[in-house]
């Protein structure tokens, strides 16, 4: 089995060098080399649930007492010292704690053991989260509060769409509130009028 680079930069290594010199080249592609290789010994060795297509950070910080309930979805980020548990020592117990897919779980923040962060969510820095993330969510401070809903991410937590705040969102629905039956009436009356 050959080992062919598959990164995430569509160039290829000569045009880089051309485009970003050669030693920030170099440092990039031994970067990758060496997350896939740290990912690798994580699912193999401690039988996490990694997806391969995650980037977690040198410095996170994952739960190695119960290796087997951490959960990273497709796309998610870990960034620097957050800390991901799964087990909680003074009550005893080892459970499964899940980050879904297209997440960002920002620096020094802290996911306590058992959580579940929906897909699409995303953790601001030094956030401590006590209780699960709805999906399509922004959750920040200490402890864990959902500022907006309804966004939407794309690879390693990147946020495409705003969304809204937490008063106009259906989690439900996943989607918008309805308004109340007289603001459809008078937007049905508008044509009429004119």
């Amino acid at each position: 089995m050959t080992f062919r680079y598959t990164g995430r930069y569509p160039d290829s290594f000569m045009e880089a060098v051309r485009n970003y010199g050669f030693l920030a080249t170099c440092r990039t592609r031994m970067r990758d080399v060496v997350l896939l290789i740290r990912r690798l010994y994580l699912v193999k060795v401690w039988k996490m649930d990694i997806h391969p297509f995650t980037l977690i950070s040198m410095k996170a910080l994952l739960d190695r007492t119960y290796p087997r309930g951490m959960h990273v979805g497709e796309g998610s980020a870990i960034s620097f010292e957050a800390v991901v548990l799964t087990h909680d020592h003074i009550a005893g117990k080892h459970t499964h704690t899940y980050v879904g897919k297209y997440c960002q779980i920002g620096a020094r923040s802290i996911i306590m053991p058992g959580i579940t962060v929906g897909d699409h969510s995303v953790i601001g820095a030094g956030a401590v989260v006590v209780k699960d993330v709805p999906p399509r969510s922004i959750v920040v401070g200490n402890p864990g509060k959902v500022i907006r809903s309804g966004i939407m991410t794309t690879n390693w937590g990147k946020i495409t769409d705003r969304g809204m705040k937490p008063e106009d969102w259906d989690p439900v629905a996943q989607a918008p509130r309805v308004a109340g039956a007289e603001a459809v009436a008078e937007t049905a009356a508008a044509p009429a009028a004119s």
